[in-house]
């Protein structure tokens, strides 16, 4: 009977494995042609057989067959392909870029460090720009491809490959990997509301903190100098000792990295650091457990405030963020619940809600931090027994002032940085989370004599993929337009931006082409020395809706319309600001006059009355 189990589930995950590989094939096939309102919609239906036959037969295999088999490690190297292919389908589908915000601004200041025209000591988180700019070179593409080539593969590749080995760390059992997998899949760090997946260095710093857990648990947990020199070394102890001081230079190093690639969240990791070398020095002082016999990380985490000393307060922006924080905390601007309340009030009128909107972008998140703290008490109730506890004991409190920063800012007047902290929160939640899952079902396997513990595993965890998967880009799904930058944009701001004439204003939907402008010009460039007006100028609504154009102006202006503006707000949002008929009012008016067009995006010339 295992026998034929075994063969039935090589034979189930071949099969996934083959329908992923034709649905890549697909999503490769079926390039965009345009703009796409859902990246999720417009990608063939293959792909999504494909990749959720992948996740499904994948997960349950690794999380069911034995661990030290080729086909637990093919249901490994199943979800997380699987998850890497979601998270990089705007590379797949040949986007020409990923990102229509903060994105165009990170790839102008990227464009001018391909030029020479800035210096990488003049920015403050030069880490992805220049990464990019280096495989630009070294691949032979343009910078917005590379760019993309950074942020969509290398980043979630690391935190896919990392998160389940600090699982294994934390001591997950035998369903250590699997469990670390498919949690990791679920990408619950990225929020859309301050984490995202495309160019967005925080977004990329919160997922290769991943890597900085890894190592810090790792080196944390290996014998401390004492406790290796006690007694008579054994054979080989030298060459041991050597590989270990080599593991704790690359934390430093990497701990160092997260500094370039974004200071913030370099601090999150220096409160972690600090936090953890506090929590052993306390349990070495008060208790003879595991802490006694691990290593100290006052070395690395005295680097780490000494690289960060030395490279964030040259920048004013970093003095001018932490005087906002601390003044919003005594003026009476709008709180959190505020702002919630303004936008639950959006929402409905486009068809949503706050609840709907919480289950489908948290709901994994939630499920997992529930976990964690089971775990968490389950850890307490032990008091530290064994080594995996304390590991456990360091990352909760790690994440101590973590969460303190958290309440902080969502205390503050500081818009919706709050949701950055709780991004970076989800790291260690998500390892703690697929630690409990894991022992869970060990637990419930060897107390019932069965296999219920696998089954709760594989229903909770694989259950959780499809949620998981729908919210890692912005969709309609999530009341969010899809970041798809076109080539039609490109190229028509492009044309627009050196034709223009240098006094006409620019005007847009909900705001100018401050984005396009950063990438086109350059965003140091255009910050210091452009004067480019309108650039951020909106078309009132009330204009808008009326067609009033030519009196709503003392100048001339151009009015620069995307296919993406329209379909972000006459289907997506149902014309709440932007009505249908002020788009047709564009080539009904009289003294509106279309200057150049190209299918994806149009230019008109606003003649003031």
């Amino acid at each position: 009977m295992a026998r034929l189990t075994h063969r039935l589930a090589k034979l189930a995950l071949a099969a996934g494995l083959v329908a992923f590989a034709a649905g890549v094939w697909a999503a490769h096939r079926a390039p965009a042609t345009g703009y796409e309102l859902s990246v999720y919609a417009a990608t063939p239906d293959a792909t999504w057989v494909g990749v959720g036959a992948a996740l499904v037969v994948g997960g349950a295999v690794a999380l069911t067959a034995p661990r030290d088999g080729r086909l637990h490690d093919a249901g490994l190297l199943a979800v997380g392909a699987a998850g890497l292919t979601v998270f990089a389908l705007p590379v797949l589908r040949g986007y020409a870029y990923y990102g229509s915000g903060d994105s165009l601004t990170h790839l102008g200041w990227a464009s001018e460090l391909a030029d020479g025209s800035l210096a990488v000591t003049e920015l403050l988180y030069p880490g992805v720009h220049t990464t990019g700019v280096f495989v630009a070179e070294a691949a032979g593409v343009g910078l917005p491809r590379a760019i993309m080539y950074v942020v969509l593969v290398a980043v979630p590749l690391v935190y896919l490959l990392f998160v389940p080995l600090t699982v294994q760390v934390l001591g997950g059992g035998r369903r250590a990997l699997a469990a670390g997998v498919l949690a990791a899949a679920l990408f619950v760090p990225v929020n859309n509301v301050s984490v995202h997946p495309v160019a967005h260095p925080t977004s990329q710093a919160i997922l290769l903190s991943a890597f900085v857990f890894y190592l810090l648990l790792s080196y944390v947990s290996g014998p401390s100098a004492t406790s290796t020199t006690a007694g008579p070394a054994p054979s080989g102890s030298r060459s041991r000792f050597e590989g270990v001081s080599g593991l704790g230079v690359l934390l430093a190093a990497a701990a160092v990295a997260i500094v370039l690639v974004h200071p913030q969240q370099a601090v999150n990791l220096a409160l972690v650091f600090v936090a953890v070398a506090a929590f052993r020095a306390v349990l070495r002082r008060w208790t003879d457990g595991p802490a006694a016999h691990h290593r100290g990380i006052y070395a690395q985490t005295g680097v780490l405030v000494v690289a960060l000393a030395a490279w964030a307060p040259r920048f004013e922006r970093v003095g001018g963020a932490t005087e906002a924080t601390f003044g919003s905390l005594l003026s009476s601007g709008a709180t959190a619940g505020e702002v919630v309340s303004q936008r639950s009030t959006s929402l409905t009128e486009v068809g949503g809600s706050i609840g709907e909107l919480f289950v489908k972008l948290f709901l994994p998140a939630t499920v997992l931090s529930l976990l964690a703290a089971g775990l968490v008490a389950f850890v307490a109730y032990r008091r530290l027994r064994d080594d995996d506890d304390t590991l456990a004991g360091y990352v909760v409190a790690g994440m101590v002032p973590l969460a303190g920063a958290f309440l902080v800012m969502f205390a503050a007047d500081i818009g919706d940085q709050y949701f950055r902290y709780l991004g970076f929160l989800m790291v260690p939640v998500t390892v703690l989370g697929a630690v409990a899952a894991a022992r869970l079902a060990d637990g419930l396997d060897a107390q019932s004599g069965r296999r219920i513990g696998t089954v709760v595993a594989v229903v909770l965890l694989v259950g959780l993929l499809p949620v998981g998967v729908l919210a890692v880009h912005p969709s309609p799904y999530m009341y969010q337009a899809n970041s798809q930058v076109a080539e039609t944009e490109f190229s028509g701001y492009s044309n627009t931006f050196d034709a223009r004439e240098a006094n006409v204003p620019f005007a847009g939907v909900r705001g100018g082409p401050r984005r396009f402008v950063d990438y086109h010009y350059g965003t140091e460039y255009t910050d210091e020395q452009l004067e480019f007006p309108g650039d951020r100028t909106g078309i009132p609504e009330g204009v808008f809706a009326a067609g009033n154009y030519t009196s709503a102006y003392e100048a001339d202006r151009y009015l620069a319309v995307t296919r993406g503006a329209y379909l972000r707000e006459v289907v997506m949002w149902r014309s709440f600001r932007y009505p249908a008929s002020g788009f047709a009012a564009l080539d009904a008016t009289p003294g509106v006059n279309r200057v150049r067009a190209n299918g994806g995006f149009t230019l008109y010339r606003v003649d003031a009355e």
